[in-house]
């Protein structure tokens, strides 16, 4: 048992705007004390998702708080962490909760002995930690992020960031990613990839000079943005983002947002409309939106779209309140494509069209929009056979084309893309004796 002499207390019950701020807190060496921060009673599961702000506040409203101070200068981590996971059993135990958040930076390396402990453990404990990361993180972390107890997971970036396979892992896991990135190190490039990956890194903000901001770059490119604002930016402390995500899911949070009156939620794809239409009947403005959904996307050049747009055989798009949040199109291929692919691989597309120029918003991926898309360009082709290109360098969108039931039957040289393609087909449109 952990006795209240032995812990400085604090209590939390009448918290004022300026309760808890991580960049007040010293971040831990070995050679300091690491605070602990019990939540009591631990908050109520909702009987549904709310619908107003004011109702997701209600989920983190925690009775009291309490700091304790832990003295890792004895052996810090070395021993795998299991001197912290004992202690946090012991304080659930002896305060009846099961909700802690360690505010205290921990490097990868006691990150990593820590989520070591817990998995071999599997404590019935909700922990949100804290944790530098530099960009030499050691390959074995990535693997550690399995484990239920954790619920969210602060990074502070202090260089050049990992790749998001790194972040990933901890995602696949469940655990909300938050990001915080030094004003210098938070380059147009490091934020405009952080915004792309939403469902990786689910929040994030910079900090300069000991001010705090939070993201609020909504834009795809040149596309209105979204109305609203995502849930967690009006639950920007860590220890109200902790309870929500613990109380709702990553997913549930990562898809609520505030609508533009500040008090309603709503969530993204619940109201998803899907069009197929030529492109002469589009509304007025409507092709412009999706040519810029397209050069947002960033994976054709941009140079030709609105031309092959106007000339594409369908398009098909999706709507939420009002915004284009997905698109692709059946385009005809133009005579001198169908000659080189002709050249190189001996296959005929002439009466073909070629599925393409598919975009879908950052916020709405995972949610089978490009899925619903295909099929729904698919059903309408009519008499035509589809095909669509697939870099050979580009392993991810093979893995969903697979899954959409298409094959691979021709590969050919770009020049202008300076490397090779593969053409796609669906498997019932294939005439083997053709492809042959």
């Amino acid at each position: 048992m952990v006795s209240r002499a032995d812990a400085k207390i604090v209590d939390y019950r009448h918290r004022s705007s300026n309760r808890l701020r991580i960049a007040s807190l010293k971040t831990m060496t070995v050679a300091s004390s690491f605070s602990i921060l019990l939540i009591q009673p631990s908050p109520e599961m909702p009987a549904m998702p709310p619908s107003t702000l004011a109702q997701a506040k209600k989920l983190f409203s925690a009775g009291s708080m309490e700091t304790h101070q832990w003295d890792a200068r004895p052996d810090g981590f070395t021993n795998g962490g299991r001197r912290l996971l004992n202690l946090l059993e012991r304080l659930s135990a002896s305060h009846d909760t099961i909700h802690f958040l360690c505010p205290d930076e921990m490097d990868p390396t006691q990150l990593k002995n820590l989520l070591m402990a817990i998995n071999e453990r599997r404590p019935r404990l909700r922990l949100s930690l804290c944790s530098t990361i530099d960009g030499c993180i050691e390959p074995e972390i990535m693997d550690m992020g399995s484990d239920k107890a954790i619920v969210q997971l602060q990074w502070h970036a202090s260089g050049p960031l990992p790749n998001f396979e790194f972040f990933k892992a901890f995602s696949r896991a469940g655990i909300w990613n938050h990001l915080v990135l030094n004003g210098g190190d938070a380059s147009s490039e490091t934020c405009r990839a952080i915004t792309s990956h939403p469902n990786i890194i689910h929040s994030w903000e910079k900090t300069h000079a000991g001010d705090r901001s939070f993201n609020l770059n909504e834009t795809y490119g040149q596309v209105p943005p979204l109305p609203g604002r995502p849930l967690w930016h009006s639950v920007n402390d860590p220890v109200n983002r902790f309870l929500l995500v613990d109380r709702l899911t990553k997913d549930q949070v990562l898809r609520l947002r505030v609508d533009n009156d500040g008090e309603r939620l709503f969530t993204i794809g619940a109201a998803l409309k899907y069009h197929f239409l030529p492109p002469d009947r589009l509304p007025d403005g409507y092709l412009e939106e999706i040519c810029a959904m397209v050069a947002a996307g960033g994976t054709v050049a941009a140079t030709h779209v609105r031309f092959n747009l106007q000339r594409a055989h369908l398009i098909g798009y999706v709507q939420e309140k009002g915004v284009i949040v997905g698109n692709s199109s059946l385009k005809n291929p133009r005579p001198e494509y169908i000659e080189a692919v002709q050249r190189q691989t001996g296959l005929d597309l002439t009466g073909f069209v070629e599925r393409g120029y598919t975009s879908v918003r950052p916020e709405y991926r995972g949610l089978g929009i490009g899925t619903r898309l295909l099929e729904g360009l698919t059903q309408r082709a009519g008499d035509r056979r589809i095909f669509s290109v697939i870099a050979e360098d580009n392993p991810a969108t093979k893995i969903i084309a697979l899954r959409n039931r298409t094959r691979k039957v021709a590969t050919y040289f770009s020049e202008k893309a300076g490397k090779t393609l593969g053409i796609w087909m669906p498997e019932w449109m294939i005439d083997t004796n053709e492809i042959a």
